[in-house]
């Protein structure tokens, strides 16, 4: 029987377990979707929180019982007789159904093909499974939200993390002069990447002289909205992951500070776009933790410790050969 993470409650992360599961066949497959043997997940802030009862569940998309994830890579196992981009054999990377349920946490996944894109070659399956979402987010903030120009001084908060590092990525290749506020054992990292300048969010000084300073932030860390409005100068833009304004709108007008949120979602033409950077070397992912897929409960709480670097990915064991 095949492997999935299940979650029957919301709570902590000893909520998700791994358990045996129904199989998946090419008999169960909609029109238009994809079986996935899934060969790694990606681990995403929102995973964890709608794991807890927040995110895509506060929002009545996901309920339980649920298989949590969204971000994977495998290969395809069989395909629905009206796809034809795709077949048996092809290896694949995607960001499943969001903000609808996505089911990655599992050796095998139903997946629209419009969701999947081929793997870069060169790019194995734990870094493929490390891209999409957080690439995603990164690329929407920076070509649609706010649409970068070369020579901006463009500020990154929690640019150590997930999304955080591949923006720094992304708004150097844009031409931007990259800002990045993360802890101070990232920032060589950071500048490798291609920040221009680091700041450690513990130093005051450095952070009150950010502001003014900036054309555009991105606020990536809890809780950074404040730093970000007040680093940006008259004229700039805050943007901010989903959600509301945290009361900040009334005094982001008053300082004349475009305040932008960013709602990413599973679309091709993004998923294209970052995976053509992917293919070309200008973006590329950092994981610094790959966990069995039976202990996603593990990768969560490093998640929620909030200091780990680049992305954590669940690791998928090929299926043994009968």
């Amino acid at each position: 029987m095949p492997i999935a993470i299940v979650q029957q409650e919301f709570g902590g992360p000893e909520v998700i377990e791994a358990a045996e599961v129904a199989p998946l066949t090419a008999d169960d497959l909609a029109p238009g979707e994809v079986l996935v043997r899934v060969r790694a997940a990606g681990v995403n802030p929102i995973d964890a929180m709608t794991r807890a009862g927040g995110g895509m569940a506060a929002a009545g998309l996901v309920t339980l019982p649920a298989v949590p994830g969204w971000d994977l890579a495998g290969v395809v196992e069989a395909v629905a007789e009206d796809v034809q981009d795709l077949a048996p054999g092809d290896r694949v990377l995607g960001l499943a159904r969001f903000p609808h349920p996505g089911g990655a946490y599992a050796e095998l996944a139903a997946v629209p093909a419009e969701d999947l894109v081929p793997v870069p070659e060169g790019l194995d399956d734990v870094h493929a499974a490390a891209l999409p979402m957080a690439a995603m987010t990164a690329w929407q903030a920076f070509a649609e939200t706010a649409p970068v120009r070369p020579g901006q001084r463009v500020l990154i908060l929690g640019a150590g993390g997930g999304a955080g590092h591949l923006a720094v990525q992304i708004a150097h290749h844009l031409g931007a002069h990259v800002l990045a506020v993360a802890s101070a054992g990232k920032h060589e990292w950071l500048r490798e990447l291609g920040a221009d300048e680091t700041v450690d969010y513990r130093d005051a000084a450095a952070v009150a002289a950010l502001a003014g300073t900036c054309d555009a932030a991105l606020s990536l860390a809890e809780g950074s909205r404040r730093l970000a409005l007040d680093a940006v100068r008259r004229g700039g833009t805050v943007i901010a992951l989903g959600g509301g304004a945290d009361g900040l709108a009334e005094e982001a007008a008053a300082a004349g500070v475009e305040l932008a949120t960013t709602h990413v979602h599973t679309q091709r033409e993004w998923l294209l776009a970052v995976m053509d950077l992917a293919a070309r070397g200008v973006i590329a992912p950092t994981v610094s933790e790959v966990l069995d897929l039976a202990e996603a409960a593990q990768a969560h709480r490093l998640l929620e410790g909030g200091h780990s670097t680049g992305k954590i990915v669940l690791r998928v064991a090929p299926a043994p050969e009968s």
